[in-house]
C-alpha cells in the first residue's frame, strides 16, 4: 500500500512539532521513501508516516525503528525522544514545555561542536555551557549576513580564548532549517574558511545538520586568542527559514550582527531576538522590539552577557510577494 503525499509541517517550534521536523530531516539523510522505511522498520506505511505528522509524539518503539531503519544514532534519539516526554507530562512544572534542541544538534559528544549561526533560517550556537569546558571560548562573533546577492552567504569573523593548553581543532556546526516551501531532494550549505586555519573535514550527518573540522595553524596554549573567518553560503536557489539567530551553549561574550536585505525585498517586518527559547523562532509573530531597515536595506544588532541555550539575532517576516510565489 503507498503511503500518501507528505503533508508540511509547520514548524511552531512545539516540543512535538519539533521532533517531528528532526524525523523527518534523519528521513530524508537516509534517502528512504515512506514505503522504503516501513519495510525496513517492519511497520506499515501509514505508522512511520504518522510519526512525522506533528501530531503526537511516536511511541518509543516506533520512533526506535525509524531511527534504525535510518541509520540514526539510536542513543542520541532515545535521549531526545525522553526529553520530549517529560515536557509533555501534565505534572511538568510551568515553564519547562518549551522545545529543546536534540542532543546532535548542541554537538557531538566526542568534540562538543562549536555551532555558529550561518546562513538566513539557521539556528547557531556552541555545546557545553560555562567558561570553556572543552577548551575554549568565544570572545567575540561578528556575521554580516547579504540577502542583497545570489547565492546569499554569511561572513562570520570569530576571536577565541584558549583555556586549556593543546587546542589543535574546533569542531564546528550550523543548523540551517528547510523552508517550509522547500521540497528539493537536495538541501546543502557551503564553506569556505578565508584564514586562521584549514577545513579538515565537512560532514552532513542529517539533512539539515553540517559540521566542519577545523585544524589550527598551531596548539594554542591557555590564553592565548585566535581569530579566523568563514564563507558560508546557500545554494542557488535553496530557500530559507527567515531567521539568523546564534544559540551559544558555552561562554559567549559578545555577538554581532549586520544583516542586508535587497532593497526591492525588504521584509514586511523584523523582529529583534533576545533571550529566546527555539519556540520562538518559528512563530509567525515574535513578539518583541521591532527593527527598521534603513535606506539600504540594512538592520544592525549586537548583544552581550549571552545566556547558554537562548537564542540572539533577528527573525523577519517575508515580502508577501515571496510568500505567494515560491522559489520566486
Amino acid at each position: 500500500m503507498m503511503g500518501r503525499p507528505e503533508e508540511r509541517l509547520d514548524r511552531d517550534g512545539s516540543p512535538v512539532r519539533e521532533f517531528a521536523w528532526w524525523l523527518r530531516d534523519l528521513r530524508n539523510s537516509a534517502g528512504l521513501t515512506y514505503d522504503q522505511l516501513g519495510r525496513a522498520a517492519h511497520y506499515a506505511t501509514s505508522t512511520v508516516q504518522a510519526a512525522t505528522a506533528g501530531d503526537r509524539l511516536p511511541t518509543l518503539r516506533v520512533t526506535m525503528a525509524f531511527v534504525n531503519a535510518c541509520g540514526g544514532d539510536a542513543k542520541l534519539w532515545r535521549a531526545y525522544w525522553t526529553q520530549i516526554r517529560r515536557q509533555l507530562d501534565q505534572r511538568a512544572p510551568a515553564g519547562v514545555r518549551e522545545s529543546v534542541a536534540p542532543p546532535w544538534a548542541d554537538g557531538p559528544p566526542s568534540a562538543r561542536a562549536e555551532r555558529p549561526a550561518a546562513a538566513a533560517g539557521a539556528t547557531a550556537g556552541a555545546s557545553a555551557a560555562g567558561s570553556g569546558a572543552d577548551g575554549w571560548f568565544m570572545e567575540s562573533f561578528s556575521a554580516v549576513l547579504n540577502m542583497d546577492s545570489e547565492p546569499v552567504e554569511a561572513l562570520e569573523w570569530r576571536r577565541i580564548v584558549a583555556t586549556a593548553d593543546g587546542l589543535r581543532e574546533l569542531v564546528t556546526s550550523v543548523t540551517v532549517p528547510r523552508h517550509p516551501d522547500d521540497g528539493g531532494q537536495a538541501h546543502g550549505l557551503e564553506s569556505e574558511l578565508l584564514y586562521g586555519g584549514s577545513i579538515q573535514a565537512r560532514q552532513q550527518p542529517y539533512d539539515s545538520f553540517f559540521q566542519n573540522v577545523i585544524v589550527l595553524p598551531r596548539p594554542l596554549r591557555a590564553g592565548e586568542r585566535h581569530e579566523y573567518a568563514i564563507r558560508l553560503r546557500v545554494p542557488p536557489g535553496q530557500r530559507m527559514n527567515p531567521h539568523y539567530v546564534h544559540v551559544p551553549y558555552r561562554r559567549s561574550d559578545r555577538f554581532e550582527l549586520r544583516v542586508r536585505f535587497a532593497p526591492a525585498r525588504v521584509p514586511d517586518a523584523v523582529w529583534l531576538v533576545r533571550d529566546a527559547p527555539t519556540a520562538v523562532l518559528y512563530r509567525a509573530d515574535p513578539g518583541g522590539e521591532r527593527l527598521t531597515p534603513d535606506r539600504f536595506g540594512e538592520v544592525y544588532a549586537s548583544f552581550v552577557e549571552m545566556r547558554p541555550g537562548l537564542g540572539y539575532g533577528i527573525r523577519w517576516r517575508e515580502p508577501e510577494a515571496d510568500r505567494i510565489s515560491p522559489g520566486s
